[in-house]
């Protein structure tokens, strides 16, 4: 029973549903909580209630391994953001029914987020800023959302560097989010934390710049991972140059020019010499 108790309590709070909410109409709070908790003291009528409140089939509490229409669907959308592929995102959102969308807020955010990432690769912005909003609206209370919010806000500041608008709150709100999320995601932090210091530097807000380029970098190191790390080494040093600390900058650079090299970014060496301490003095 501990499992479908699980699959109960997990369902519940992905539709951001109290026990008390749940339970109205149905049964009482204290039920629910015996449910959640491997107690089935509930009666039958009480829990096919609970289940089709929950949007759930006896096959998806009861079956192991099967995975349920909605999760199928969520890790399509998944998959097709992760590889930018804005066309099979659209035929997945099309083939289903404004009805199977309603299941939960998560599924419903689901459906806004990605219908605003679609208008974005149309260059439809402010309809994919309005979409991308709703999805957040949906989804900011939710606490098994949090991660993929962050990710939303992450596209959010995005558009608004598109439209020449700044995005430097969106991604404050996107690493709000991410730390609320407490998951351990590097790929999307350091998207996150690179922004953000792009923004700032953007803003003549070189220390601030520099802090997250630190963090993204410590991050980069201990997952052994070179995402991203040739333009966070160059955002690094150029806000040490704006900062004046020009021993820190040479030494860094020195020691880095190895990844510069490595991945052909040899130019943005280059572009940083355009900014030493004679240009800037």
């Amino acid at each position: 029973m501990e499992d479908i108790s699980s699959k109960i309590r997990i369902r519940r709070k992905m539709m951001a549903l109290s026990q008390g909410k749940l339970a109205e109409g149905i049964t009482s709070q204290p039920a629910i909580s015996r449910l959640e908790n491997g107690k089935f003291t509930i009666r039958l009528d009480e829990f096919l209630d609970v289940m089709e409140r929950l949007n759930l089939s006896i096959h998806d509490v009861f079956c192991n391994g099967d995975k349920t229409p909605d999760l199928i669907v969520r890790e399509r959308l998944d998959d097709a953001r992760s590889n930018q592929d804005y066309i099979k995102m659209a035929e997945i959102l099309e083939s289903e029914s404004g009805g199977f969308w309603k299941q939960s807020p998560e599924l419903d955010g689901y459906k806004y987020w990605h219908q605003g990432l679609v208008k974005q690769s149309k260059g439809e912005y402010r309809m994919a800023l309005r979409l991308i909003s709703t999805a957040i609206e949906k989804n900011q209370t939710n606490e098994w959302m949090y991660e993929a919010v962050a990710e939303m806000h992450l596209a959010k500041g995005n558009i608004y560097n598109m439209t020449d608008l700044g995005g430097l709150d969106s991604y404050k709100d996107a690493l709000l989010f991410y730390e609320k999320s407490k998951k351990q995601s590097p790929g999307l932090v350091v998207k996150i934390l690179y922004n953000l210091a792009v923004s700032l530097c953007e803003d003549n807000e070189h220390e601030k710049s520099l802090k997250y380029c630190n963090k993204a970098l410590d991050i980069l190191h201990k997952n052994d991972s070179t995402y991203l790390i040739v333009h966070i080494l160059y955002m690094k040093l150029s806000a040490l140059i704006h900062l004046r600390q020009y021993e820190e900058y040479t030494v860094l650079k020195e020691k880095n020019k190895i990844f510069f090299e490595n991945y052909n970014e040899v130019e943005l060496l280059n572009k940083l010499e355009n900014y030493s301490a004679r240009n800037i003095s």
